[in-house]
């Protein structure tokens, strides 16, 4: 049906009135020269059914608000011509027009398909390697950014990416088959390809032909440095997210060597790369990259918390919710939608009704009546309220079962006080009271009448777990969620009834966010009946859950009204300003969905002060502590005060507790509560009669007085026969000992020594790596000597590089032994911890061995591991921290500099290094809260200045080297060091002119 509209608003001629039609001669009406975009906007608008009212004022805009407008060829070659200087389509639409920041984008992502279709369908051909490419010197005058949106970006066939580009059809096909193999990490995987595809492939011009990408003879850019370049938000700084980014395109890039370009070497099992290709990427190291030790989300006080509570349920039924049920200015928004019936229980205080008068496009468009009845859904209400009270991931509140397949069915028996489960009469229900069916929220317990909270997922902590263990149950009987929960299940039996539970692979990629797990992951998940499904959703979108932006929009209008509430109490920030939850200018928030969960748990650690244990496995679903302390993000310094106050008093206790009970032990006690590599060492223990043949160090136990090193190592061919300690007689090495004892009352000393030793062990690799590098270098050309018939004149140098290499080898050798010697002591003691305290409150990480062993050897950098030892150095007297105290003076004399301050560590004794080094590094991390936010004062990404820390630094450095001396220590302007030494009074003095 015609339409006519007012498009002046929109650049249209004045004085015109134009009635549009899907034939688009109003254009030609408007100016003749338009007629072939008339013809290409007819047929591209004929192809497309949806939005067609977007796509309508998009093209109307496109023609009169930026071609005609701006006086730009009215020909379609002229604009596609890749030598015009065009004005940019976005800056017309943000600066002629009063348009949304959403409906430039939309109007800029219709455009830029229509010009895409149009390029593709009349300006391209055929080449001679049967691929349709555009016309030479064509190009797209303003496409779309794929790298920032794209309806397509979850689409693994790349349609987005094959149409305008169709030599990349391979890498597409390839692409796909290795993003679908069994049991892979979908998303990550097609997160890389996209990359690799988007800011790689295309806009670097590198050959799209496989065969050719991977031949030798390439020269291609790097590709991390590219990605790094290309960032959005931090743009040129490397993160470890971008090292995994790099890692999962090498090994894509592996995969399609290996799989595609390789061939068989007559076994089953090994494949032959051909000699002339390779992959021209090598895994990147995270070494020297930030790795966040707590979360980035902003946290919310409870105080705003308890307030957007309230400001949801604003009353004991879903009718009192006003609030949420507010449409803010849309009528055909929000979460009423469109029935054609009148519930038979219209007194239901839960059910909400209104009558709508409909406009006329609504009646034209979608055939309704002038007057509709509309239901209020309150799913994503109550989903937003489950999110302020509970510290769940949003995926695990959209994902919960109602439990109306279950055996038992929970009621209330008290209004909103306590419940019970009855046998369950629904046609859903299945199980038996011998063997009950139970996957809902509402979980059942023996012998205790309430119900608990079940989640049924788990995020990673789900992996390769049967369907049944997956999950976790929060064993509180939460009152108020407990009361909305059972009213929503009602509500969505009364007025969403499905007549089966939904197979979890019938589920949409919007559903879990990007891209759906694969099929047999879905596949053993089974089927549920999803608490929080879309009552205002279209088709099967009724049964299915609500998506994952679907409590977006909701959570900025609560967060707005929030601020104009706060702003009428006349509540300030302390420096006078308004407190701003949400941003004014666009529909975003200070304050994400997911910094709940932070708020939540910070709260519930701190404030309420409930054990680690209670809100990591109960409450938050970690699998380990310390992501609960991870998600603990106000309170960083008094949490780490107060854990290591409390370590330190455990730890002194057991230690002295271990003397008196070594005395008395039996070997079978010792072999429970010690770890050892020997049983020899709990034979020596037990013998001795004596407290005083007992020697304790900070890493463990001696029970022989140190007295027996030189047979303290690995049992030699001769029966019976022991070899010395690997080091001795040059050195103690006790955690490659067989009479050593350990256990988890030294795990403080055994991981500094682990620390110590990864250090020694790094600076060893790099001299081996240098050696190896050289005589690899002499051997090679050694053997273009030989081939050619010259006389090598290299060969003492590579007969002593050689022995230096080989020396250095073996002394990396046993490095690496000691290292994994003192990691076997670190596992064992962690499992006897485990075995000793379970169900306690640890200070060690509860879960597997893997999930504690990242803290052993990832630093976030160089300064980093560097710090860790110069701070151990001072409890723990056998670490020689000179090199790495040495080192970090340093990078503190270069901070000083950059600040304005002259060098001063350089002339300090190795003593004065440690004490004032330790003082400044306490200082900055005191008030920026974190060592890693420390470290970017120290290493320059950031000056001093930020923090105020200026004089206090330099007064600090001077207080601690200055002991004795009148004079002012740091070199200031026009200031120099002339003299360093001992004076008259024998004390270190520094002179200053």
């Amino acid at each position: 049906m015609a339409r006519k509209r007012n498009y002046n608003r929109l650049g249209g001629p004045e004085n015109i009135d134009l009635t549009f039609d899907a034939d688009f001669k109003f254009l030609c009406q408007s100016d003749k020269e338009f007629a072939a975009w008339s013809k290409y906007a007819a047929e591209w608008f004929s192809l497309e059914t949806t939005n067609r009212y977007t796509k309508q004022t998009a093209l109307t805009c496109f023609f009169f608000g930026y071609i005609k407008k701006n006086s730009i060829s009215k020909d379609p070659v002229a604009l596609f011509d890749s030598s015009s200087q065009l004005p940019d389509f976005v800056s017309i639409l943000k600066n002629d027009f009063d348009l949304s920041k959403s409906t430039i984008n939309q109007y800029h992502g219709t455009i830029s398909e229509f010009l895409n279709w149009v390029l593709y369908t009349y300006f391209s051909s055929i080449d001679g390697d049967g691929y349709r490419v555009v016309q030479s010197g064509l190009m797209h005058p303003f496409p779309r950014d794929t790298t920032r949106y794209n309806k397509h970006r979850s689409n693994l066939d790349f349609p987005d990416i094959r149409q305008p580009h169709p030599k990349m059809g391979p890498w597409c096909d390839f692409a796909r088959e290795w993003i679908t193999l069994p049991d892979s990490p979908r998303e990550k995987r097609l997160n890389a390809v996209r990359a690799f595809f988007d800011r790689y492939l295309i806009p670097k011009n590198v050959t799209q032909n496989p065969l050719a990408f991977f031949s030798r003879k390439n020269s291609l850019p790097d590709f991390l440095e590219s990605y790094v370049t290309s960032k959005l938000r931090n743009p040129g700084i490397k993160a470890s997210t971008d090292v995994s980014v790099h890692n999962y395109v090498t090994e894509f890039l592996d995969w399609v060597l290996k799989e595609k370009f390789s061939f068989s070497d007559g076994s089953d099992e090994n494949r032959v790369i051909p000699t002339d290709l390779r992959n021209p990427f090598k895994k990147a190291s995270y070494s020297g990259l930030e790795t966040p030790n707590e979360s980035v989300r902003a946290p919310l006080s409870i105080r705003y918390i308890n307030d957007l509570r309230k400001m949801v349920a604003q009353g004991p039924n879903f009718c009192d919710w006003k609030r949420m049920q507010d449409d803010r200015g849309d009528p055909a928004g929000g979460d009423w939608f469109y029935i054609d019936f009148i519930p038979p229980d219209h007194g239901d205080p839960d059910c909400v009704i209104r009558y709508r008068e409909t406009s006329r496009w609504e009646q034209q468009q979608n055939n309704l009546p002038e007057i509709v009845t509309e239901m209020w859904s309150p799913v994503r209400a109550v989903a937003l309220y489950l999110k302020l009270e509970l510290p769940l991931r949003t995926f695990q509140v959209r994902m919960l079962d109602s439990g109306e397949s279950d055996t038992w069915r929970y009621v209330r028996t008290n209004g909103a006080g306590t419940g019970t489960f009855v046998r369950s009469e629904s046609t859903l229900a299945r199980g038996t009271p011998a063997r009950p069916r139970q996957t809902g929220v509402f979980h059942r317990t023996l012998n205790e009448a309430d119900a608990g909270i079940y989640v049924n997922t788990n995020k990673t902590a789900d992996i390769n777990k049967p369907e049944n263990k997956k999950g976790y149950v929060i064993p509180w009987a939460h009152a108020e969620v407990l009361y909305w929960l059972e009213k929503l299940r009602n509500w969505q039996e009364r007025y969403n009834p499905i007549i089966e539970p939904t197979p979890w692979n019938t589920l949409d990629a919007k559903h879990f966010g990007r891209i759906k797990p694969a099929p047999s992951v879905l596949a053993e998940r089974g089927a549920a009946c999803f608490l929080f499904r879309d009552a205002a959703g279209q088709g099967d979108d009724k049964k299915k859950p609500i998506t994952s932006a679907a409590l977006d929009v909701p959570w900025f209008h609560l967060l707005h009204d929030l601020q104009r509430m706060v702003h009428q109490r006349g509540e300030r920030l302390e420096d006078g300003s308004q407190i701003e939850f949400a941003h004014s200018d666009r529909r975003t928030t200070h304050y994400p969905m997911h910094s709940l969960r932070v708020s939540l748990i910070s709260y519930l650690v701190l404030d309420v002060q409930l054990p680690l244990a209670v809100v990591s496995k109960l409450i938050a679903g970690h699998s380990r502590i310390l992501m609960t302390i991870y998600y603990t993000k106000f309170g960083k310094e008094y949490m780490r005060e107060t854990m290591e106050l409390a370590e330190r008093r455990q730890l002194e206790i057991d230690q002295k507790n271990h003397i008196r009970w070594l005395k008395d032990a039996s070997v079978e006690q010792l072999e429970n509560r010690l770890a050892c590599f020997s049983p020899d060492a709990f034979a020596a223990a037990v013998e001795q009669s004596s407290a005083a043949s007992f020697i304790v160090e900070d890493k463990g136990i001696c029970p022989v007085s140190a007295s027996m090193c030189s047979s303290g190592g690995e049992e030699l061919e001769r029966k019976g026969s022991f070899g010395p300690v690997p080091g001795w007689p040059k050195e103690r090495n006790c955690p490659r000992c067989r009479f050593f004892l350990t256990g988890p009352a030294f795990l403080p000393g055994l991981h500094a020594h682990f620390n110590t030793l990864s250090f020694l062990a790094h600076e060893q690799s790099e001299r081996h790596n240098d050696l190896q590098a050289k005589v690899s270098d002499l051997e090679n050309q050694r053997f273009d000597c030989e081939n050619a018939g010259l006389a090598f004149t290299g060969a003492l140098d590579l007969q002593k590089f050689q022995q230096r290499y080989e020396a250095e080898a073996e002394g990396l050798s046993k490095a690496v032994n000691d290292l994994q010697a003192t990691y076997h002591l670190i596992r064992r003691s962690l499992e006897i911890l485990n075995d000793e305290h379970k169900g306690a409150v640890q200070l060690v990480a509860a879960g597997n061995i893997s999930d504690v062993k990242v803290g052993f050897y990832q630093d976030a950098s160089k300064l980093h591991q560097l710090q860790v030892l110069c701070e151990n150095a001072v409890v723990y007297p056998e670490i020689d921290a000179r090199k790495p105290c040495l080192e970090r003076s340093q990078t503190l004399d270069v901070m000083l500099e950059m600040n304005g301050l002259g060098p001063v560590f350089f002339k300090l004794t190795p003593e004065q290094q440690l004490a004032a080094g330790n003082a400044v590094m306490q200082l900055i991390q005191a008030r920026t809260g974190s060592l890693k936010t420390a470290l970017d004062f120290v290493e320059g990404t950031r000056l001093l200045q930020e923090i105020g820390l200026v004089e206090a630094t330099q007064e600090l450095i001077e207080g601690e080297i200055s002991t004795g001396l009148p004079q002012r220590v740091l070199a200031r302007p026009g200031l120099k060091i002339t003299s360093y030494g001992n004076q008259n009074d024998g004390q270190n003095s520094l002179h200053l002119q």
